[in-house]
């Protein structure tokens, strides 16, 4: 099986801002879990069979299509404190609410699941409604329960009153960007393969 992930990526002003807020981390804590990750905002991850069967969707889709492209703001900082997936603390930028990138993250993952097989494999103890779309489409933080963010970096071993994780959640964000397209990667352990892009849809 590949873990296949697909990204927003963003202009060069909000990634030098995130890179440094990632060297940040690493020069006060050393490295941490995704701390070396490109900077992007996640619509999805799912573990497929096939590569050549996930572009061959994409290929196919031809002119059918109108490019489309929209904003985004990122307007806040946040923690995921004690995540259940890092067992630490989660620093990230949130967006701003926006109805048509959940309408995008599930327009793609429907079609996916749709066109080929998308493994519904899970060994993590999460609650019901997220088990629930898990089993749907592959990735349990989809549709409404989806928060929408980039992760800065998850850091462990520290309480979540550190003082660091204070001031980061006090800090003033206005960015934006647009985006009309989505980049697929195929992902290994903290490696990232760029694979293709394609248009919103």
């Amino acid at each position: 099986m590949y873990k296949i992930a697909a990204f927003i990526t963003f202009n060069k002003k909000i990634e030098k801002n995130i890179l440094s807020k990632k060297t940040k981390v690493k020069v006060k804590f050393g490295d941490q879990i995704y701390l070396n990750h490109p900077v992007h905002l996640t619509l999805f991850t799912i573990s497929i069979k096939s590569i050549n069967s996930l572009k061959k969707i994409y290929m196919n889709l031809g002119n059918g299509f109108s490019k489309k492209k929209f904003k985004i703001n990122i307007n806040k900082t946040g923690a995921f404190l004690n995540d259940p997936l890092t067992k630490g603390h989660t620093l990230y930028y949130g967006i701003k609410k926006n109805n048509l990138l959940t309408k995008l993250q599930m327009k793609h993952l429907k079609l996916i699941n749709k066109k080929i097989y998308v493994s519904k494999n899970l060994n993590l103890k999460i609650n019901s409604k997220i088990k629930k779309n898990y089993k749907k489409y592959g990735f349990p933080f989809s549709g409404n329960i989806w928060i929408p963010h980039i992760t800065i970096a998850s850091i462990k071993d520290i309480s979540e009153k550190n003082e660091f994780i204070k001031k980061f959640l006090k800090l003033k964000v206005n960015l934006s960007s647009e985006v009309d397209n989505i980049k697929f990667y195929r992902v290994n352990k903290d490696k990232h393969f760029f694979l293709f892009k394609t248009e919103l849809i």
